[in-house]
């Protein structure tokens, strides 16, 4: 058996072929929320920060079609739901071993979806990749049109605060930003079906040249 082993991971390594990780194996990779995404504001922007006074913690992304609608990026748990009175209609969702790509590692995480238009889940249901979570519009007090703000935090415990408020409204809580993770560093794009992902930047300064550029699912 060991033998056969062998002959099967030298085989593997002479053709080139990348074997996953550990950490990699026993997580799940999540994909981008919107199928047809354009990344608006990227994450810490300094144009955005130049223009609004606030670091970006986050991305703002809007459909490149007319659907709206916004994915859960795997399995996952829904922590919470409502109407934010600064960051307008809010959701919570909890994913469970969350491969990070950028660093390797494995790690539960939250994304905190904000402007939403509508909200088709509910707080304890279970969710995976195919359900959707709502459609992404303009509410809140500071949203200048339809998009979807979403953010990705380490930080499973206190995941209603998020380093975006300075002051605490009624579901999101002002908090750091020591747990809060760029989305590029996560989130993969799934370009096969039924998915069909793909993703752009704008191209207006909000978003680094490279942001778009995620790993394929």
């Amino acid at each position: 058996m060991k033998k056969i082993l062998s002959l099967v991971t030298l085989f593997v390594f002479s053709m080139g072929i990348a074997l996953p990780t550990f950490a990699e194996a026993a997580s799940q990779k999540l994909i981008q929320p919107i199928n047809n995404a354009r990344i608006t504001a990227g994450y810490l922007n300094t144009k955005y920060q130049q223009k609004f006074g606030f670091k970006h913690y986050g991305w703002d992304l809007v459909s490149a079609t007319s659907n709206r609608t916004v994915w859960a990026s795997g399995k996952g748990k829904v922590l919470a739901t409502g109407y934010d009175g600064v960051l307008g209609n809010t959701i919570i969702v909890k994913y469970p071993q969350a491969y990070i790509h950028s660093t390797k590692a494995t790690k539960d995480i939250v994304i905190r979806y904000n402007h939403l238009a509508s909200i088709k889940v509910a707080k304890g249901q279970s969710v995976t990749k195919d359900t959707s979570l709502g459609i992404y519009g303009n509410t809140g007090k500071y949203s200048t049109g339809a998009h979807l703000h979403f953010e990705i935090d380490t930080d499973t415990v206190n995941y209603q605060y998020s380093p975006t408020l300075g002051s605490s409204s009624n579901i999101i809580k002002a908090g750091t930003a020591s747990t809060v993770l760029s989305p590029k560093s996560v989130l993969y794009t799934k370009n096969s079906a039924p998915d069909n992902q793909q993703i752009w930047i704008l191209g207006d300064g909000y978003q680094s040249s490279t942001e778009d550029n995620l790993p394929i699912f």
